[in-house]
């Protein structure tokens, strides 16, 4: 495990911050619940969540590309979240509608209807995950993270995600249960592509994910959308061009020439910035931008 230092400066000077310990698991519970978008990028459905079956899901959730999310934590590395947040996630798979419904309640029915069961994601929050975690991570899919936290007094939190996914392979039409509606599939979109929108794809592709080792990719029905914690930039296909948006602050950026804020105008893909990418040189001209959004500069 790499060693961790935090240190506050001031005129010059340089202070170690100690480590502080939470006493009760729900309290880390109750901080990550009341700040689950900022920390996460997760909407808060549901806290101790009943399945029914005799289980509770610590915090229930769904994340900017609809995907339900099971979170599970633990106060210290002596204790294993993995399996039982596996069968959580079992749970969800058959239980959908129980899903629908407490969604519903919760964010009202424009977001119940944006539920995507194509994926479910696990997030483990722990201090620290002892071997057997790792261990049984490296049997589970990609869509599990571990993040560990550290806490120094009572004004900071260090999140770290330990566990980097690969890159999931772009599917094939039909190889998972893509949500149905009158929109055509980005998959089938970029299979009917011309050749040349296929090249300009993935060397848009490849400008996102050199940014870093920790970046993964999923494709959702609308669009493909990049990660680390949470998404920072995701891929529109059209007929003759792809859009790129990006989470930066429109504000903070120099407007040109096939750029637009759309912070007040729907639009698939996650993200406020959107640049028009129809040639290798734009996708050049965007490499900077791409950067402070995977950096989260805005």
């Amino acid at each position: 495990m790499s060693e961790l230092r935090l240190f506050s400066v001031e005129n010059g000077k340089a202070q170690e911050c100690h480590v502080a310990f939470f006493k009760l698991e729900r309290e880390i519970q109750n901080l990550f619940e009341v700040n689950l978008d900022a920390l996460l990028g997760v909407r808060f459905v549901a806290s101790e969540f009943s399945t029914g079956q005799g289980g509770r899901i610590d915090t229930l959730g769904i994340d900017e590309n609809g995907f339900p999310v099971v979170i599970e934590y633990k106060l210290n590395s002596n204790r294993t979240v993995i399996n039982q947040g596996m069968s959580y996630m079992a749970w969800l798979r058959s239980h959908k509608t129980d899903f629908w419904k407490v969604v519903f309640e919760k964010l009202g029915r424009e977001v119940a209807d944006s539920i995507d069961h194509s994926s479910t994601r696990l997030i483990c929050i722990a201090s620290d995950f002892s071997r057997d975690d790792l261990g049984a991570y490296e049997l589970m899919p990609n869509n599990i993270d571990l993040v560990r936290y550290r806490r120094f007094g009572e004004r900071q939190l260090l999140l770290e995600r330990i566990t980097s996914s690969d890159l999931t392979a772009t599917p094939t039409p039909g190889a998972s249960a893509i949500k149905s509606g009158p929109d055509k599939p980005i998959i089938q979109i970029l299979e009917e592509a011309s050749p040349g929108t296929k090249v300009l794809f993935e060397a848009l592709k490849q400008a996102i994910i050199s940014k870093g080792e920790d970046v993964s990719e999923k494709a959702t029905k609308l669009y493909i959308a990049y990660k680390r914690t949470r998404n920072f930039a995701s891929i529109v296909a059209k007929k003759d061009e792809l859009l790129l948006f990006l989470h930066l602050n429109p504000d903070s950026v120099e407007i040109k020439e096939g750029m637009r804020d759309v912070r007040a105008i729907g639009h698939w893909g996650t993200g406020d910035l959107e640049i028009k990418i129809r040639s290798v040189e734009e996708i050049q001209q965007a490499t900077d931008l791409i950067l402070k959004a995977y950096e989260g500069q805005s």
